[in-house]
């Protein structure tokens, strides 16, 4: 009889722990939440900020605005070999590195959670099936998206080299439609204006965020990650659910890109990253860990080839707000009508 109330004692001695453990865990949820709409209000309050006007700009970072501007239309077609997703992942990465505000894809959006797959001999982008012939159009300047993309070592001359038609013509008028990701679209319903900031500032990477995820840590042993394999592993975590990424502290955006420099080390925001990389995603973890453990996953290919890799789950997540550290602002849309 002792014993049974030792062990009745103890478990509700655990429960309580597990209560108190549970309602700090909420506190931190909200306190953070709690305190982003306060420094919002205040900074309107005191005219710091005009509402309409954030709320805006974020939304067209969202992608989920239609924007005009110049720049570049590409046209790609089949040749000899096929289109896959790498080549469009590493086209719309030179496009980011060249200082691409916003790019479509056959009329479909790419956006911050964007994600692509083959499916057979067509491309899901978002879920949605593209097909060759392939249209990207990219908004910003014209002059400077077409030198980098037409130069002698970018990756269009490796796709003429495979007998695959581009043709570049530059434009003063692109319009780019808003994405169709629902989950986007209707980010702000039933929320005010203060909640919509504070919401659409943590999506776009203007505020840190906190939540439920995962963190993988990766160290090189037998070979060297390359850009394709960050941007390969985004894609992953995108195709996952992932409302926030990160890469060693640096905040994934919409205009992130990742560069290869001379074999040596990998640039991600113009920022040399190196091992142990850690990678933060915040979203639905079983989600996340459903498309990283499939057979065909980046997460998989990296591991298979040596690597050290390992995951954790996290109940409280916490990724920070993407800071400009060099180069150019990710946050800008100069070339993007307001």
């Amino acid at each position: 009889m002792k014993t049974n109330k030792g062990i009745t004692l103890i478990k509700l001695l655990l429960i309580i722990f597990i209560m108190i453990v549970l309602c700090s865990l909420i506190f931190i949820f909200c306190l953070t939440d709690i305190s982003q709409c306060t420094d919002i209000f205040f900074k309107n309050i005191t005219h710091q900020i005009d509402l309409s006007t954030e709320i805006k700009e974020n939304e067209t970072l969202l992608g989920i605005t239609d924007v005009e501007g110049e720049g570049l239309i590409i046209k790609i077609l089949d040749g000899k070999d096929m289109i896959h997703q790498e080549d469009l992942i590493i086209m719309i990465d030179e496009l980011k590195n060249a200082g691409s505000q916003a790019i479509s894809i056959n009329d479909q959006r790419i956006t911050n959670s964007t994600y692509l797959y083959c499916d057979g001999s067509v491309i899901l982008l978002d879920g949605e099936k593209i097909g060759n012939p392939f249209t990207i159009k990219a908004i910003g300047n014209k002059e400077t998206l077409y030198g980098a993309i037409t130069r002698n070592k970018g990756y269009v001359s490796i796709l003429k080299k495979d007998e695959i038609e581009v043709n570049i013509d530059k434009s003063d008028d692109i319009k780019i439609c808003k994405t169709k990701n629902n989950k986007l679209i209707n980010y702000a319903n039933g929320k005010n204006r203060i909640e919509q900031l504070r919401v659409s500032n943590q999506l776009v990477g203007k505020s840190d965020i906190r939540g439920k995820g995962i963190e993988i840590i990766i160290n090189e042993n037998k070979s060297k990650l390359s850009a394709l394999a960050f941007l390969q592993i985004i894609n992953d975590l995108n195709c996952g659910g992932a409302k926030a990424i990160s890469i060693n502290g640096n905040r994934v955006v919409n205009a992130t890109d990742v560069m290869d420099i001379s074999n040596t080390y990998v640039l991600l925001n113009s920022i040399p990253i190196k091992s142990p990389f850690v990678i933060k995603a915040i979203g639905n973890v079983k989600d996340l860990e459903t498309v990283l453990y499939s057979s065909n996953s980046q997460y998989n290919k990296i591991k298979s080839k040596g690597n050290q890799i390992e995951t954790y789950e996290y109940i409280n997540l916490e990724i920070e707000k993407y800071i400009q550290k060099r180069d150019k602002n990710k946050m800008d849309i100069e070339y993007l009508a307001k």
